[in-house]
């Protein structure tokens, strides 16, 4: 069985854990590594992380994506360069175009649809088309304040309100995490920016809002969040971020999901700021599940690690993307996320996919119609997905796999361009199951355009 190529797209505090997970697994590599920063090009991967390489092949750090990312040099990429799905649309597009999967560390990746439904259309109509699945998924949103309450919630007949905070430390983070926090700026900086908007404190609220909401059958009428600053007392200082006295160690937010009546069914806290410890600051996660008679309380003290936590979601969640239905999904589209300490190409679940040969019969798609150009009077969940055509014929290249681009002779010996479909060859629609009342009405109508007296 072949090792899982895993090609990665960012190498900052979160990429560069996620290279050192990957090469201390089985069934899984680094198959190349692109970077923003020109200094890192050329240099070797597992020397420029401290690492022996072993009898691993070496892998050279480049500028250049198009030296990475493509079908026949990996099998994921790992995206972890920015938080919103808009900063990372074009890049996502980029690695579908070349047939790959994707995951995204971006918060707003976790549930695109909550802010950004149009661009998450079209990353799910192109991941189709292509045959590959993207996730965006972390520690929080991913899995603390949105998946995990999911999991206790299936353990409710009923569910009143959901209040849920996370107490973390901010210090595993890097430099980008430290500018949306607003650490180390002052009080009067804090203000300036929340009154022109420009600060993003904690990134993913209505995500995770949204995701519990989706996953439980509820309608949210509104979401509010809130920021205040956390000021700290003494100097504090970590890998990528420093706060002095007086300053800003990070960020209080809080977000409310309100019903259509006004009631709060989720609020969820997450004070978030650098060496929380220093001024005797426990950290922790906290969960309290207001049910039909009984609070359910949980409670992981110390908080969940955050850095550690996001490397071990986004590299235990590789095989089970690469084995997912293609297109755009969320933690609750996948298996459940546990900590793999076998080879990780075995948790691959589909299997791989079937491999055709020059002359094999193959059905192939092709968008006649994107997203935003079906025509205006269609309905709205027309729009959203692409008017597809689909063929068979005969493959033309040497071999392909589904989300290739390829050549087919249909059976009218037409040349048709197109990408490998997971369709069956051979049909599998039928009428449907028989109606009864169908079946009378064909009687009587039978009988009244051929039945009675004979002529």
């Amino acid at each position: 069985m072949r090792d899982i190529r895993v090609a990665l797209w960012g190498l900052g505090a979160m990429g560069s854990g996620i290279a050192k997970m990957i090469a201390s697994k089985e069934g899984i590599v680094i198959s190349g590594v692109c970077v923003r920063r020109e200094h890192l090009a050329g240099q070797e991967v597992y020397a420029y992380l401290g690492m022996d390489r072993g009898d691993r092949d070496p892998v050279f750090i480049t500028n250049n994506i198009e030296d990475v990312v493509r079908r026949d040099l990996c099998d994921i990429v790992v995206l972890a360069t920015d938080s919103f799905v808009e900063a990372q649309f074009d890049k996502i597009m980029f690695c579908l175009d070349r047939g790959v999967h994707v995951i995204s560390t971006a918060e707003e990746m976790a549930w695109p649809w909550a802010q950004s439904e149009e661009l998450a259309d079209k990353i799910d109509a192109y991941a189709k088309e292509r045959g590959v699945a993207v996730l965006g998924t972390g520690i929080n949103p991913g899995f603390v304040l949105d998946y995990l309450i999911l999991a206790l919630s299936g353990t409710c007949e009923h569910v009143e309100s959901i209040s849920a905070a996370r107490i973390n430390d901010l210090a595993p983070f890097g430099k980008a995490v430290m500018v949306e926090q607003g650490v180390g700026i002052s009080v009067e900086e804090f203000n300036r920016r929340i009154a022109e908007d420009s600060l993003a404190g904690h990134v993913g609220f209505p995500e995770s809002m949204e995701m519990i909401a989706a996953g439980m059958g509820v309608k949210l009428a509104d979401i509010e969040q809130t920021r205040d600053p956390i000021i700290t007392n003494i100097d504090r200082k970590s890998a990528h971020g420093e706060a002095k006295k007086g300053h800003l160690a990070g960020i209080r937010q809080q977000s409310y999901g309100r019903l259509a009546d006004g009631k709060v069914f989720i609020h969820l806290d997450h004070p978030q700021q650098i060496c929380p410890e220093d001024e005797g600051v426990h950290t922790g996660d906290y969960i309290t599940i207001r049910a039909d008679g009984y609070d359910m309380n949980l409670s992981i003290v110390p908080e969940t690690p955050g850095g550690i936590g996001t490397i071990a979601m986004v590299v235990n969640m590789i095989p089970h993307v690469i084995g997912a239905k293609p297109g755009l999904r969320s933690m609750l589209d996948l298996p459940v996320p546990r900590c793999i300490l076998g080879n990780y190409a075995e948790q691959i679940h589909s299997g791989r996919d079937h491999r055709y040969r020059r002359g094999e019969l193959v059905p192939i798609e092709t968008v006649v119609l994107p997203i935003g150009e079906r025509a205006p009077q269609v309905p709205d969940d027309t729009k959203k997905t692409p008017l597809r055509a689909f063929t068979k014929g005969f493959l033309q290249e040497e071999s392909a796999t589904r989300g290739d681009r390829v050549t087919v002779r249909t059976m009218s010996d037409r040349l048709v361009k197109g990408t490998v479909s997971d369709l069956p060859v051979s049909p599998t629609h039928t009428f449907g199951d028989s109606v009864p009342e169908l079946t009378a009405v064909h009687r009587q109508v039978f009988e009244l355009m051929f039945g009675g007296e004979s002529k």
